[in-house]
């Protein structure tokens, strides 16, 4: 009973974050002096069941003359240990049959959330995007992403077509600063 509580009450604060694309405040880094420009998270991919749940979110990232892109993966009840590293490449398929293979730039050991969801998985994966890579993803439609993982094998995303263009939006904020 307490995981379809806990599968309901993602599925009402998922239904209630739905949000515009925007730009975050910027932050000033007080060492370096670099200006970092985000872009709000937003989910591009949403699966749930009665008691799991996997999300993707995406959200780009300036920072100084460095473009990031990052995707957030948020698994409930799925594998509990799991990590991206340097060796793990994210293939991402467009609705024109190519793929752009990204390499991760800082990945991360998943990690069990104990607050009140104890059986919730997040992890952040971050790309540090070329020209040419910014390029693909501002000018093609997203359809399938796949992340490699140590652990759990790979994490396979099929992007609805309403979702597609949210990368290009993304990216497009990001360069205007």
């Amino acid at each position: 009973m307490k995981k379809v509580y806990l599968t309901a009450l993602l599925a009402a604060g998922i239904a209630i974050s739905a949000n515009a694309q925007k730009l975050e405040k910027p932050e000033i880094d007080k060492i370096k002096g670099d200006t970092t420009w985000k872009t709000s998270d937003e989910r591009i991919y949403t699966q749930l069941g009665l008691a799991s749940g996997r999300l993707l979110y995406v959200y780009a990232e300036k920072i100084g003359q460095s473009y990031i892109l990052c995707f957030r993966i948020d698994n409930m009840n799925g594998p509990r240990v799991w990590s991206v590293g340097a060796a793990d490449i994210t293939n991402i398929k467009f609705t024109d049959n190519s793929v752009l293979d990204l390499k991760p730039e800082v990945g991360g050991e998943a990690r069990v959330s104990y607050n009140s969801q104890a059986d919730r998985v997040i992890n952040l994966i971050f790309y540090k995007l070329d020209k040419e890579d910014i390029e693909t993803l501002r000018t093609k439609s997203v359809s399938v992403i796949r992340i490699a993982t140590d652990g759990a094998g790979n994490f396979d995303y099929e992007i609805k077509p309403k979702n597609a263009d949210l990368i290009k939006k993304d990216l497009d904020l990001i360069l205007t600063q």
